[in-house]
């Protein structure tokens, strides 16, 4: 018996081939994103599980009062470090994290070294594996670990790097180290990760690189991790760190800890990339690129549920006989059941075969939009997927198949074979089943066009200044800005260069600052001559700082409009403020808003102060946008002229907003993909429908084609219930589309455009195109057919 009914299902099959073709191709995709949106969700919940200690570990993060708002940083003192590793018994182990700016050389060849200065007990606290040498090692400050991806870019191979010496380059000095081990990649997924490798070497080889930065100086900050395996002693080690809160505040006007505490590593990169916690550390991707993937896939896969119910109806309208047949037989109505929803299950199976074949190919395009994110496929190895996909199985089965089975099992044999039951038409359900359809159609090509809308927006966006002709490296002194602006001065394509010790995009940090009774808290850059017309930073009022004016160091500011709006001033120039508690400055100017956050954050207010030469760390060049690129290839090659022996390290700050003008058009990429998709199979259905409809309609058709009814006619007949469907459909679409494409705009950014009018015009039209065109083609069929086909009553 059961072979019978698996000869009748192939059968069934074979007759309705393309119909269930494209529904298997449709499902197959829906099933694939579905495994992309559960790979993405168990990157992001088992982000740092690779440290065996996980649980045990927390980080040292300092909270601040200020304006009676909390904030978290991922920073501790660097005298905080060595105090816990030696002062406090409940803390089992603990290691100090810093990153180098060094580089490694190996002959004559540079290499980012993405090196991070670690205390011994580093290997013990965190899970790495070796694959050579052994991480005791790490007590010499002569040697250095290094990761199997730096080890195959110096080396070509691990084994060969073992034991070998390199050189590690700092400002003017060089450094043997002997590479004492190679380790494995950490997973993308860690706080340790970094695209090019990683490095560690013993934390007090920070004293050769920043030699005017000692050791007990509560100022300089670094990360601190401890491990407590006890839980009953994670309180008593809270108390004692409460005790060094005043060795900080004594040094630190500027931030006033109001307790350190302990966050547990476990749910440290999820929090950091909640809250926006600055560390040294890796932090977990955005939430909206694992959610979004989840809800696209879920949301794909029931427009491929509702087509294939659809398609089951249809398909069975076919099979009235041989249920009429089977029930004369003694065919029990549960075994009809049973036989449509196995036979929609097997579909699914075959369809859930085609998603995990082409799984492999949407992960590796993933993989390529979201540079901080790669998911790896890992199909067999875990009993949660395996169990995943069995649900997705019976899930899908179950809700295609359910609503087919149950409505056409109930007929009576004797309707059937009479040839009585008109079977065909649409209902209520189909109709919710095919508004659905579309609606979820309309979100992806709504999306789709408002991501793409929102780049060009924001490629044209005014951040207050060149972002697009400017270029940026670091140098360490004077006399090294001075020889490298020399070299730079003989390109003609160059039209200004500047100097600061932190301009824009470098300067990370809040200050506090205070006029009268209020305080706030600014964003703070360091300047010197011509930077502002360097940066074409529009100057609103007042004057641009004199050259080597030692009035305007000592007490003179410029502010950004959002300082002037932030304090209510009419008249901003003349007014005083304190910085730092101390510090008296003067308002002299009045500068266009600088958006230092690449559209990312809220854009905070600005104080630019004025320095001399002798504190100059940036040297700033100007070109057009055009000659940029060409302007940043000039710039490499005079430096390896001026400073051989150590990596070029300038960039164009136009990266900054191609990272954001990236992000919508792989957004793009990802929609036009699930919106063609989601279109095929709603045409699909609705195509379904349009049959069944026209099916029940045969006869009316037929008379009035002998009647002399025209085309158009006979189009308004079958078309006028489905313009309702997408009427509704687009009204529902616009709306879910409206709420959840803004809401992922606003998760990314904070300066965007959302959707607006145009977009849902050329969404919707877009949807009727391909609607009516499908209908089309199935009314141009019915149209061209003889009426005497449809009246013959034999």
């Amino acid at each position: 018996m059961i072979k019978n009914y698996l000869l009748i299902a192939f059968r069934s099959m074979l007759r309705n081939k393309l119909f269930i073709i494209i529904n298997i191709f449709g499902m197959g995709v829906a099933i694939a994103c579905c495994i992309i949106g559960y790979f993405a969700h168990e990157y992001d919940t088992t982000f740092d599980h690779v440290h065996l200690n996980k649980d045990n570990i927390y980080r040292v993060s300092a909270v601040r009062e200020f304006e009676k708002e909390l904030t978290r940083v991922g920073y501790a003192s660097f005298p905080l470090g060595e105090l816990v590793d030696k002062t406090f018994p409940d803390v089992d182990k603990s290691s100090r994290f810093y990153n180098s700016w060094s580089n490694l050389k190996r002959d004559n060849d540079l290499f980012e070294s993405n090196i991070s200065y670690v205390d011994p007990e580093f290997f013990d606290v965190f899970s790495f594996e070796f694959i050579s040498g052994s991480p005791k090692d790490l007590t010499d400050n002569t040697s250095i670990f290094i990761s199997e991806t730096m080890a195959v870019r110096l080396f070509r191979t691990a084994e060969e790097a073992f034991g070998k010496t390199i050189t590690q380059v700092y400002g003017t000095e060089l450094k043997e180290v002997k590479i004492a081990g190679v380790f494995a990649e950490p997973p993308m997924n860690s706080s340790f990760y970094k695209t090019k490798g990683e490095a560690f070497m013993n934390f007090n080889n920070y004293k050769d690189e920043f030699k005017n930065q000692p050791e007990d100086d509560w100022k300089h900050e670094c990360t601190l991790f401890v491990q407590i395996n006890d839980a009953g002693r994670i309180n008593s080690v809270h108390q004692q760190l409460q005790a060094y809160r005043e060795n900080n505040n004594k040094v630190r006007e500027d931030f006033q800890v109001k307790e350190f505490a302990l966050d547990p590593f476990a749910t440290m990169a999820d929090r950091d990339r909640a809250d926006g916690v600055r560390s040294w550390t890796w932090p977990a991707p955005p939430k909206s690129a694992v959610i979004g993937s989840m809800v696209m896939g879920v949301l794909i896969l029931l427009i491929a549920c509702f087509n294939l119910t659809n398609t089951a109806i249809a398909i069975s309208s076919r099979r009235l006989k041989e249920i009429g047949i089977r029930k004369v037989m003694g065919s029990m109505r549960m075994q009809l059941i049973v036989q449509f929803l196995s036979e929609t299950i097997f579909i699914c199976l075959l369809s859930l075969i085609v998603g995990l074949a082409l799984a492999d190919l949407l992960i590796e395009g993933w993989n390529n939009m979201w540079e901080y994110m790669r998911l790896t496929a890992h199909y067999f190895d875990s009993p949660g997927f395996l169990f995943f996909l069995l649900s997705v199985l019976l899930l899908t089965g179950i809700l295609a198949g359910s609503y087919p089975a149950f409505y056409i099992s109930k007929f009576e044999p004797v309707s059937i074979l009479k040839g009585k039951l008109k079977f065909g038409g649409t209902n209520y359900f189909t109709r919710s089943l095919l508004g659905l359809q579309f609606a979820i159609s309309l979100i992806a090509i709504v999306s789709a066009i408002g991501f793409l809308q929102n780049a060009q927006y924001q490629k044209k966006y005014d951040l207050g200044f060149d972002v697009r002709g400017s270029i940026v490296a670091w140098v360490n002194t004077e006399s090294e800005f001075d020889t490298y602006r020399n070299s730079l001065q003989t390109n003609h394509n160059i039209q200004s260069i500047a100097g600061a010790q932190s301009g824009i995009f470098s300067n990370n940090g809040l200050e506090p600052v205070k006029f009268e009774s209020k305080q706030a808290e600014v964003e703070v850059i360091e300047v010197g001559d011509n930077y502002l017309k360097t940066m074409d930073v529009k100057l609103l009022e007042g004057r641009d700082f004199i050259k080597d004016s030692k009035t305007d160091q000592q007490e003179s500011v410029i502010i950004t409009q959002k300082m002037v709006n932030l304090f209510g001033w009419d008249k901003a120039l003349g007014k005083e403020i304190i910085w730092k508690d101390t510090v008296k400055l003067f308002v002299v100017g009045v500068v266009k808003d600088v958006y230092t956050s690449g559209l990312w954050r809220e854009m905070e207010p600005m104080m630019i102060r004025y320095v001399l030469p002798n504190m100059y760390s940036e040297i700033v060049v100007s070109t057009t946008a055009e000659k940029a690129s060409a302007v940043n290839v000039f710039m490499n090659e005079q430096w390896s002229k001026v400073f051989p022996n150590r990596l070029y390290n300038g960039y164009m700050m136009v990266s900054n907003m191609n990272e954001v003008n990236n992000v919508n058009i792989n957004i793009v990429y990802m929609y036009v993909f699930l919106g063609a998709i989601a279109m095929m199979m709603s045409a699909t259905g609705l195509f379904t429908l349009v049959s069944l409809n026209i099916i029940k309609q045969m006869k009316e058709i037929g008379v009035r084609k002998i009647l002399g009814a025209s085309m158009l006619n006979i189009s308004r007949i079958v078309n006028i219930e489905f313009v309702i469907i997408l009427a509704v459909a687009s009204v529902l679409g616009s709306w879910m589309s409206y709420q959840m494409t803004n809401a992922i705009m606003g998760s990314i950014w904070k300066y965007y455009q959302g959707v607006n009018t145009m977009t849902f015009v050329v969404s919707i039209s877009v949807l009727f195109a391909i609607s009516f065109a499908t209908i089309g083609y199935k009314v141009l069929g019915v149209a061209r057919m003889n009426p005497v086909n449809t009246l013959r009553d034999e």
